[in-house]
């Protein structure tokens, strides 16, 4: 059985709020890695980046992290309204 990491979301689709430190570990390093990118493009071309490059830099580290939070979001990723709570627990 996986240890879910994320919380899905209350309303719309994708993960929620970090439920345990991997979540949060793994948020951090996200948003670290995001932060980043015009220093490691610093370091490697002598100059921070185009916007395009800082784009695809954002998008090549967006990619992992979203399946990484689809694999590992309690119930997955789907469509709420917010109301199914509310309708399980009444029975309609």
């Amino acid at each position: 059985m996986s240890e879910y990491w994320f919380r899905p979301k209350q309303r719309g689709i994708g993960a929620g709020v970090p439920l345990n430190w991997k979540g949060w570990a793994l948020f951090a390093a996200y948003i670290g890695t995001i932060l980043a990118v015009p220093s490691i493009y610093e370091a490697w071309l002598g100059y921070p980046g185009t916007p395009l490059l800082r784009i695809l830099g954002v998008v090549a580290i967006s990619v992992p992290y979203l399946l990484l939070a689809w694999r590992k979001t309690e119930g997955g990723w789907r469509w709420r309204r917010g109301e199914e709570e509310i309708e399980d627990e009444t029975g309609d």
